[in-house]
Protein backbone atom coordinates (compact mmCIF):
# COMPACT_ATOMS: atom_id res chain seq x y z
CA UNK A 1 0.00 0.00 0.00
CA UNK A 2 1.23 3.43 -0.53
CA UNK A 3 2.63 6.40 2.28
CA UNK A 4 -1.33 7.79 2.41
CA UNK A 5 -0.09 11.08 3.73
CA UNK A 6 1.66 11.68 0.40
CA UNK A 7 -1.44 10.81 -1.26
CA UNK A 8 -2.37 14.59 -1.37
CA UNK A 9 0.13 14.69 -4.69
CA UNK A 10 -1.88 12.43 -6.52
CA UNK A 11 -5.11 12.70 -5.86
CA UNK A 12 -7.07 15.46 -8.19
CA UNK A 13 -8.99 14.26 -10.60
CA UNK A 14 -12.81 12.68 -10.17
CA UNK A 15 -11.44 9.03 -10.76
CA UNK A 16 -8.81 9.46 -8.11
CA UNK A 17 -10.71 11.11 -5.53
CA UNK A 18 -13.84 8.16 -6.34
CA UNK A 19 -12.20 5.24 -7.43
CA UNK A 20 -8.77 5.30 -6.80
CA UNK A 21 -8.57 6.76 -3.02
CA UNK A 22 -11.62 4.41 -2.42
CA UNK A 23 -10.15 1.25 -3.64
CA UNK A 24 -6.97 1.94 -1.15
CA UNK A 25 -9.08 2.94 1.68
CA UNK A 26 -10.92 -0.39 1.16
CA UNK A 27 -8.28 -2.50 0.63
CA UNK A 28 -6.33 -0.97 3.44
CA UNK A 29 -8.89 -2.56 5.52
CA UNK A 30 -9.16 -5.74 4.23
CA UNK A 31 -12.41 -5.56 2.27
CA UNK A 32 -12.57 -7.45 -0.92
CA UNK A 33 -12.31 -5.29 -3.87
CA UNK A 34 -10.17 -4.72 -6.96
CA UNK A 35 -9.15 -2.56 -9.32
CA UNK A 36 -8.94 -2.55 -13.48
CA UNK A 37 -8.77 -0.75 -16.23
CA UNK A 38 -12.14 -2.27 -17.83
CA UNK A 39 -15.56 -3.05 -17.25
CA UNK A 40 -15.93 -6.93 -15.98
CA UNK A 41 -18.78 -8.60 -17.38
CA UNK A 42 -20.84 -10.00 -15.37
CA UNK A 43 -19.49 -8.31 -11.91
CA UNK A 44 -20.40 -4.89 -10.13
CA UNK A 45 -18.02 -2.26 -11.51
CA UNK A 46 -17.64 1.23 -9.97
CA UNK A 47 -16.79 3.68 -11.83
CA UNK A 48 -16.68 7.61 -11.72
CA UNK A 49 -19.66 8.61 -13.92
CA UNK A 50 -17.73 12.02 -15.33
CA UNK A 51 -15.41 9.77 -16.85
CA UNK A 52 -18.32 7.22 -18.23
CA UNK A 53 -19.20 7.18 -21.92
CA UNK A 54 -21.35 5.48 -24.26
CA UNK A 55 -18.64 4.03 -26.12
CA UNK A 56 -17.86 1.77 -22.93
CA UNK A 57 -20.67 -0.38 -23.57
CA UNK A 58 -21.30 -1.20 -19.95
CA UNK A 59 -24.29 -3.16 -20.41
CA UNK A 60 -23.23 -6.43 -19.25
CA UNK A 61 -21.51 -5.01 -15.95
CA UNK A 62 -23.60 -4.09 -13.05
CA UNK A 63 -22.69 -0.24 -12.81
CA UNK A 64 -22.24 1.76 -9.63
CA UNK A 65 -21.51 5.81 -10.98
CA UNK A 66 -19.92 8.01 -8.48
CA UNK A 67 -21.79 11.00 -9.46
CA UNK A 68 -19.07 13.62 -8.42
CA UNK A 69 -20.32 17.48 -9.72
CA UNK A 70 -21.55 15.94 -12.49
CA UNK A 71 -25.38 15.13 -13.68
CA UNK A 72 -27.55 12.00 -12.85
CA UNK A 73 -25.66 9.31 -14.46
CA UNK A 74 -28.40 7.20 -16.70
CA UNK A 75 -25.96 4.35 -17.88
CA UNK A 76 -25.53 3.36 -14.01
CA UNK A 77 -27.44 1.14 -12.05
CA UNK A 78 -27.10 2.70 -9.09
CA UNK A 79 -24.99 6.18 -8.14
CA UNK A 80 -23.45 7.39 -5.43
CA UNK A 81 -24.33 10.89 -4.66
CA UNK A 82 -22.39 13.79 -2.39
CA UNK A 83 -25.36 15.89 -1.15
CA UNK A 84 -28.28 15.00 -0.21
CA UNK A 85 -30.29 17.12 -2.75
CA UNK A 86 -28.81 14.85 -5.48
CA UNK A 87 -30.71 11.83 -3.60
CA UNK A 88 -33.28 11.81 -6.59
CA UNK A 89 -34.07 7.60 -7.09
CA UNK A 90 -34.25 4.46 -5.35
CA UNK A 91 -30.87 3.84 -6.83
CA UNK A 92 -29.28 7.19 -5.18
CA UNK A 93 -27.04 6.54 -2.59
CA UNK A 94 -25.35 9.29 -0.46
CA UNK A 95 -22.15 8.76 0.95
CA UNK A 96 -19.81 11.67 1.76
CA UNK A 97 -16.71 12.40 0.05
CA UNK A 98 -13.08 11.25 1.48
CA UNK A 99 -11.39 14.50 3.69
CA UNK A 100 -8.36 15.31 1.94
CA UNK A 101 -5.51 12.89 1.82
CA UNK A 102 -3.00 13.59 3.68
CA UNK A 103 -4.28 16.32 5.83
CA UNK A 104 -2.19 18.39 7.97
CA UNK A 105 -4.04 20.48 10.87
CA UNK A 106 -3.93 23.67 12.39
CA UNK A 107 -0.81 23.67 14.92
CA UNK A 108 -1.72 24.63 18.24
CA UNK A 109 0.08 27.24 19.19
CA UNK A 110 -1.00 29.04 17.25
CA UNK A 111 -4.26 29.44 19.49
CA UNK A 112 -6.63 31.99 18.96
CA UNK A 113 -4.14 34.09 16.55
CA UNK A 114 -5.98 35.31 13.10
CA UNK A 115 -3.71 36.44 10.96
CA UNK A 116 -4.10 33.78 7.66
CA UNK A 117 -6.92 33.35 5.60
CA UNK A 118 -6.53 30.43 3.35
CA UNK A 119 -8.93 29.55 0.14
CA UNK A 120 -8.23 26.45 -0.81
CA UNK A 121 -9.30 26.11 -4.73
CA UNK A 122 -9.08 27.48 -8.18
CA UNK A 123 -8.70 31.31 -8.13
CA UNK A 124 -11.31 31.52 -10.55
CA UNK A 125 -14.30 30.10 -8.63
CA UNK A 126 -13.12 32.35 -5.62
CA UNK A 127 -16.31 35.23 -5.95
CA UNK A 128 -14.55 37.87 -7.56
CA UNK A 129 -15.08 40.60 -4.99
CA UNK A 130 -12.80 38.70 -2.77
CA UNK A 131 -9.93 38.65 -5.07
CA UNK A 132 -10.07 42.64 -5.49
CA UNK A 133 -7.27 44.72 -3.91
CA UNK A 134 -9.85 46.70 -2.41
CA UNK A 135 -10.64 43.47 0.27
CA UNK A 136 -7.11 42.97 0.36
CA UNK A 137 -6.35 46.13 1.82
CA UNK A 138 -9.48 45.96 4.33
CA UNK A 139 -8.04 42.78 5.33
CA UNK A 140 -4.76 44.36 5.85
CA UNK A 141 -6.04 46.76 8.16
CA UNK A 142 -7.27 44.23 10.14
CA UNK A 143 -4.28 42.87 10.23
CA UNK A 144 -4.88 39.72 8.58
CA UNK A 145 -3.59 38.20 4.84
CA UNK A 146 -5.72 35.97 2.30
CA UNK A 147 -3.37 32.90 1.03
CA UNK A 148 -5.01 31.63 -2.12
CA UNK A 149 -3.42 27.90 -2.25
CA UNK A 150 -4.41 27.13 -6.14
CA UNK A 151 -2.75 25.40 -8.59
CA UNK A 152 0.83 26.77 -9.08
CA UNK A 153 2.30 25.89 -12.33
CA UNK A 154 4.63 22.37 -12.01
CA UNK A 155 4.41 22.64 -8.10
CA UNK A 156 1.84 20.28 -6.14
CA UNK A 157 -1.33 21.84 -5.20
CA UNK A 158 -1.14 22.45 -1.10
CA UNK A 159 -4.92 21.82 0.12
CA UNK A 160 -4.12 19.73 2.78
CA UNK A 161 -1.54 21.90 4.48
CA UNK A 162 -3.83 24.24 7.22
CA UNK A 163 -0.80 24.34 9.64
CA UNK A 164 -0.82 27.82 9.69
CA UNK A 165 -4.19 28.79 8.64
CA UNK A 166 -6.90 30.11 11.09
CA UNK A 167 -9.72 30.68 9.00
CA UNK A 168 -10.69 29.11 5.79
CA UNK A 169 -12.42 30.86 2.97
CA UNK A 170 -14.69 29.27 0.28
CA UNK A 171 -17.61 31.43 -1.25
CA UNK A 172 -18.39 30.50 -5.30
CA UNK A 173 -21.28 32.34 -7.12
CA UNK A 174 -22.52 29.47 -8.50
CA UNK A 175 -25.48 28.58 -10.74
CA UNK A 176 -28.67 27.16 -8.47
CA UNK A 177 -28.31 23.93 -10.10
CA UNK A 178 -24.73 23.75 -10.34
CA UNK A 179 -24.71 24.05 -6.11
CA UNK A 180 -26.36 21.28 -5.65
CA UNK A 181 -24.47 19.08 -6.98
CA UNK A 182 -21.21 20.59 -5.18
CA UNK A 183 -20.33 18.23 -1.89
CA UNK A 184 -19.28 19.67 2.14
CA UNK A 185 -16.10 18.94 1.46
CA UNK A 186 -14.75 22.48 2.32
CA UNK A 187 -16.63 22.54 5.21
CA UNK A 188 -15.51 18.81 6.65
CA UNK A 189 -11.84 19.35 5.79
CA UNK A 190 -12.08 22.74 7.76
CA UNK A 191 -13.44 20.86 10.56
CA UNK A 192 -10.76 18.21 10.25
CA UNK A 193 -7.95 20.30 10.26
CA UNK A 194 -9.06 22.64 13.18
CA UNK A 195 -10.24 25.94 11.19
CA UNK A 196 -12.99 27.99 11.19
CA UNK A 197 -14.91 28.41 8.02
CA UNK A 198 -16.49 31.30 6.36
CA UNK A 199 -18.37 29.72 3.25
CA UNK A 200 -20.71 30.72 1.14
CA UNK A 201 -24.46 30.09 0.94
CA UNK A 202 -24.39 26.33 -1.23
CA UNK A 203 -27.05 23.76 0.33
CA UNK A 204 -23.96 21.32 1.40
CA UNK A 205 -22.71 23.36 3.94
CA UNK A 206 -26.17 24.77 4.94
CA UNK A 207 -27.60 20.59 5.23
CA UNK A 208 -24.90 19.72 8.11
CA UNK A 209 -25.82 22.79 9.79
CA UNK A 210 -26.83 22.15 13.50
CA UNK A 211 -25.28 24.96 15.61
CA UNK A 212 -23.76 29.02 14.76
CA UNK A 213 -20.55 27.11 15.85
CA UNK A 214 -20.47 25.13 12.34
CA UNK A 215 -19.30 28.02 10.41
CA UNK A 216 -19.86 31.58 9.23
CA UNK A 217 -22.07 32.25 6.08
CA UNK A 218 -20.68 35.00 3.86
CA UNK A 219 -21.85 36.77 0.85
CA UNK A 220 -19.93 39.69 0.17
CA UNK A 221 -16.33 41.13 1.03
CA UNK A 222 -17.91 43.37 4.12
CA UNK A 223 -19.81 40.33 5.75
CA UNK A 224 -16.65 38.77 5.87
CA UNK A 225 -14.08 41.55 7.47
CA UNK A 226 -17.52 41.75 10.01
CA UNK A 227 -17.20 38.15 11.03
CA UNK A 228 -13.36 38.39 11.25
CA UNK A 229 -13.87 41.42 13.49
CA UNK A 230 -16.15 40.22 15.82
CA UNK A 231 -13.37 36.61 16.04
CA UNK A 232 -11.11 38.97 17.09
CA UNK A 233 -13.07 40.32 19.46
CA UNK A 234 -14.30 37.01 20.97
CA UNK A 235 -11.47 34.64 21.19
CA UNK A 236 -13.50 32.20 22.95
CA UNK A 237 -16.05 32.03 20.53
CA UNK A 238 -12.83 31.29 18.09
CA UNK A 239 -12.09 28.47 20.30
CA UNK A 240 -15.07 27.11 20.44
CA UNK A 241 -15.62 26.88 16.73
CA UNK A 242 -12.19 25.18 16.55
CA UNK A 243 -13.41 22.13 19.40
CA UNK A 244 -17.15 22.51 17.84
CA UNK A 245 -15.64 22.03 14.10
CA UNK A 246 -12.98 18.88 15.86
CA UNK A 247 -16.29 17.26 17.04
CA UNK A 248 -18.16 17.78 13.66
CA UNK A 249 -15.29 15.70 11.88
CA UNK A 250 -16.19 12.63 13.95
CA UNK A 251 -18.85 11.57 11.64
CA UNK A 252 -16.36 12.12 8.85
CA UNK A 253 -13.67 10.03 9.59
CA UNK A 254 -11.77 7.80 6.59
CA UNK A 255 -13.03 4.82 9.32
CA UNK A 256 -16.41 6.20 9.22
CA UNK A 257 -16.64 6.60 5.35
CA UNK A 258 -14.95 3.51 4.52
CA UNK A 259 -17.92 1.49 6.37
CA UNK A 260 -20.67 3.80 4.41
CA UNK A 261 -18.96 2.32 1.42
CA UNK A 262 -18.80 -1.47 3.20
CA UNK A 263 -22.36 -1.10 4.01
CA UNK A 264 -23.68 -0.28 0.57
CA UNK A 265 -21.81 -2.50 -1.56
CA UNK A 266 -22.61 -5.64 1.05
CA UNK A 267 -26.52 -4.60 1.35
CA UNK A 268 -28.15 -2.30 -1.37
CA UNK A 269 -25.59 -2.37 -3.95
CA UNK A 270 -25.71 -6.31 -3.49
CA UNK A 271 -29.69 -6.80 -3.01
CA UNK A 272 -29.68 -4.88 -6.32
CA UNK A 273 -27.00 -6.98 -8.81
CA UNK A 274 -29.06 -10.05 -7.50
CA UNK A 275 -31.82 -9.38 -9.24
CA UNK A 276 -29.62 -7.83 -12.20
CA UNK A 277 -28.02 -10.74 -12.81
CA UNK A 278 -31.78 -12.10 -13.70
CA UNK A 279 -32.22 -9.87 -16.18
CA UNK A 280 -31.38 -10.93 -19.79
CA UNK A 281 -28.44 -10.35 -21.75
CA UNK A 282 -31.34 -8.67 -24.45
CA UNK A 283 -32.94 -7.19 -21.52
CA UNK A 284 -29.92 -5.25 -20.54
CA UNK A 285 -29.29 -4.42 -23.75
CA UNK A 286 -32.22 -2.32 -24.80
CA UNK A 287 -31.94 -1.08 -21.21
CA UNK A 288 -28.79 0.39 -22.28
CA UNK A 289 -29.77 1.72 -25.87
CA UNK A 290 -32.52 4.00 -23.67
CA UNK A 291 -29.86 4.66 -21.34
CA UNK A 292 -27.72 6.37 -23.91
CA UNK A 293 -30.43 8.74 -25.44
CA UNK A 294 -30.50 9.58 -21.56
CA UNK A 295 -26.73 9.73 -21.25
CA UNK A 296 -26.47 12.34 -24.13
CA UNK A 297 -29.18 14.73 -22.98
CA UNK A 298 -27.57 14.74 -19.20
CA UNK A 299 -24.54 15.79 -21.44
CA UNK A 300 -25.77 18.54 -22.53
CA UNK A 301 -28.23 19.77 -19.59
CA UNK A 302 -24.68 19.47 -17.50
CA UNK A 303 -23.20 22.22 -19.60
CA UNK A 304 -25.89 24.34 -19.64
CA UNK A 305 -26.92 24.08 -16.05
CA UNK A 306 -22.72 25.09 -15.62
CA UNK A 307 -22.82 28.52 -17.26
CA UNK A 308 -26.45 29.29 -17.36
CA UNK A 309 -28.99 29.89 -14.89
CA UNK A 310 -29.23 32.11 -11.54
CA UNK A 311 -26.31 32.51 -9.43
CA UNK A 312 -26.66 31.97 -6.16
CA UNK A 313 -24.78 35.22 -4.60
CA UNK A 314 -25.16 37.88 -7.39
CA UNK A 315 -28.57 37.19 -7.96
CA UNK A 316 -27.69 37.13 -11.78
CA UNK A 317 -28.93 35.17 -14.41
CA UNK A 318 -27.26 33.64 -17.94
Amino acid sequence: MPDFDSLHTRIQTYEDCWIILTYLYLKQRNIDVSIADRFIPGEICVVSSPDLAIRDLTFNSFVVGCRSDSFDPPLCDVAIVQNKANLESATDILIPHWTQPGLIPRLKERGNTIKNIAYKGDEVNLYEPFCSAEFQQELEKLGVILKINGRPRNEPVMWHDYRTDDLVLAVRDLTERDALAKPASKLVNAWTAGVPAMLGPEPAFRDLVQSELDYIEVKTPRAALEAIQQLKGQPERYQQMILNGLRRAEKFTVDNIAEQWYQALAGSIANQYKQWRRKTLISRTSAFALRSIQHKVACRRLAEDHLHGHRIISGQSC
